[in-house]
């Protein structure tokens, strides 16, 4: 973000985390996520780690991440660009900084495997050193759970041609 939860600067994108939180939740494809405690910024799903793409100086304050398991892309997609987290999406140039890393990273995990912050700190890292690849995608150049690329839309997925 471009300064600390708590500075009026951010403060448009703080207010709408819970309803947010709140209709992924009640998304369909919704499976579970990582819930951050606002008081010491801690998330359920293990410590918060900084990637080593983050901007020299950015503080852990400073990072807006979600980590959150779903049934399929779709659905995460659909959520992502729809609704109250496709509003805020686009009004993230009012609270966040620009730059090469990614926005996002997916990848597909077995079973009732939960992820952690570690692995997913490591596969935004993977993806940003390296690209799309089966272990660590974004919705633009999406693979599927057999390492096949996909190309997503507003329908069903479809294979990459």
């Amino acid at each position: 973000m471009k300064a600390p939860i708590g500075d009026p600067m951010v403060q448009g994108f703080a207010d709408r985390l819970e309803s947010v939180y709140a209709a992924a939740e009640g998304s369909a494809g919704f499976f579970a996520r990582s819930v951050r405690n606002y008081q010491t910024w801690e998330h359920s799903w293990g410590p918060l780690i900084a990637p080593r793409c983050t901007p020299a100086g950015v503080g852990l304050s400073e990072l807006a991440m979600t980590l959150s398991v779903w049934h399929d892309l779709e659905s995460v997609a659909a959520f992502a660009y729809r609704g109250l987290h496709g509003e805020a999406l686009s009004m993230r140039a009012d609270w966040f900084r620009r730059g090469p890393w990614p926005g996002h990273v997916a990848w597909w995990i077995e079973g009732d495997h939960r992820p952690n912050w570690g692995e997913a700190v490591m596969r935004l890292d993977q993806l940003h050193e390296r690209g799309p690849a089966p272990d660590a995608f974004t919705f633009r150049k999406a693979f599927n759970f057999s390492g096949s690329q996909i190309r997503m839309s507003s329908g069903p997925v479809t294979p990459a041609r």
